[in-house]
């Protein structure tokens, strides 16, 4: 009896496989806490990584197509389901959340220095900044947007900072490769970085980030300005994006 239904249900699985390959991807994404990478996907569901990409490209026209309130994004080298930003107060007030990510214009700007210079010491950060940045720095770590990464060479073998993997997914970046080049205005020179500007499309309710001058941006005008150069850089990065529910 007991090999009848294991017989039964490795036939139904392998019917699953052959007719609703869309349906199985579609709840491993769904069912994720963090992105799913194509590998993880394509080897979960019996499928090569290409097979794997074209459903989610399919799924995510259908979405489109019939008006539904999320999408499959790329970010932090996987994918995740996210609601679409329109949806995001109903969300918000349905779950009355009032967990919120706060960061202040310092740590705003040792967050940009960390994303465009990693993997960085907090000397150098401080060099760049002028200030002394140890509660800052903590801070961005205990919020698992910059973590440790090894030690420096250097004298002392100081510390190495580098962002997370939920930093991408913060910003909406499927990979730190997708930064704005710094080099397109200008080559990061040793003095520092220039004067950075990102700005941020979209905003949850639920994980907000306090700009004293600029609420509709990240990173704000933060005053980076050892001088390299002339130029000023402005850029803009993915939306900041609201996962598809709790599961």
């Amino acid at each position: 009896m007991d090999t009848l239904k294991q017989n039964k249900k490795a036939l139904d699985i392998q019917g699953l496989e052959l007719y609703d390959q869309k349906g199985i991807v579609e709840a491993l994404i769904f069912s994720s806490p963090k992105p799913l990478s194509l590998h993880e996907i394509s080897v979960a569901a019996n499928l090569s990584s290409k097979s794997a990409e074209d459903i989610i490209d399919e799924l995510n026209e259908e979405y489109t197509t019939t008006n539904r309130s999320f999408r499959i994004e790329n970010v932090a080298g996987g994918y995740k389901m996210f609601t679409l930003p329109e949806y995001h107060p109903y969300i918000s007030r349905a779950n009355k959340r009032e967990k919120e990510l706060r960061l202040s214009t310092a740590a705003l700007e040792a967050l940009a220095i960390i994303a465009y210079k990693q993997p960085v010491t907090k000397a150098e950060i401080e060099r760049i900044r002028g200030v002394d940045c140890d509660g800052v720095i903590k801070n961005l770590v205990s919020k698992n947007l910059v973590k440790i990464e090894g030690r420096s060479p250097a004298p002392g073998k100081p510390l190495l900072y580098v962002t997370t993997d939920y930093f991408l997914e913060f910003f909406g970046l499927p990979s730190l490769e997708h930064l704005p080049p710094l080099a397109e205005v200008s080559d990061v020179k040793e003095e520092g970085l220039p004067k950075l500007r990102l700005i941020k499309k979209t905003q949850s309710d639920d994980e907000k980030v306090d700009s004293p001058d600029d609420t509709d941006t990240l990173f704000g005008d933060l005053n980076i300005d050892e001088k390299i150069g002339e130029g000023v850089m402005e850029v803009t990065v993915g939306s900041q994006k609201q996962p598809s529910g709790d599961k």
